[in-house]
């Protein structure tokens, strides 16, 4: 998760929205917090943990001032993904996480819920932060290979803070 971290920050610098004083000390403050999580317990994306916790934003602050870093992130990532308003509107795939607790277990971790899924084909998972639903998807696709012998076409996206906090409480209760 530090790497997810690390990884947006200085995209983040790159775009223009971060002094490569604050990606410093905002990647070390992160580093510390991803430490210190309990074993078990979620990690807090790096993008909300900048805008809450490093500009202290307020939560109608934060929502747009999110979307606008990742409408920025998307801008510079290397990766199709695309950003989607509804993906809250999207049905919990409760067969395919009980099928894969461990991947059902990954998405709760790094609170990237997957929004579609077709069997062991295809899955989409959103996030707040491109980089993060990225990984989640890599690290997703490569558990459903090594549990039924093929690669799964992968997809992510992203979506709006109020859309991932009220996906994140509908599959993780968290």
């Amino acid at each position: 998760m530090s790497h997810c971290g690390e990884y947006t920050y200085q995209a983040l610098n790159k775009v223009g929205k971060l002094s490569p004083e604050d990606t410093s000390r905002i990647s070390q403050q992160y580093l510390k917090y991803v430490s210190q999580v309990e074993k078990g317990k979620p990690f807090e994306d790096a993008l909300c943990f900048l805008v809450i916790h490093g500009w202290k934003k307020s939560e109608i602050e934060a929502r747009d001032v999110m979307l606008e870093l990742t409408k920025g992130l998307i801008r510079y990532s290397k990766t199709k993904i695309t950003h989607l308003s509804f993906a809250q509107q999207t049905e919990t795939p409760l067969d395919f996480y009980n099928n894969f607790p461990a991947i059902s277990e990954i998405c709760r971790l790094l609170s990237c819920p997957i929004i579609q899924v077709n069997e062991k084909d295809f899955f989409m998972v959103t996030s707040v932060n491109p980089f993060t639903a990225t990984a989640a998807a890599r690290i997703i696709s490569n558990e459903v290979e090594a549990e039924v012998g093929r690669k799964p076409f992968a997809f992510s996206t992203t979506t709006d803070l109020n859309s991932w906090r009220y996906a994140c409480e509908r599959h993780f209760g968290t």
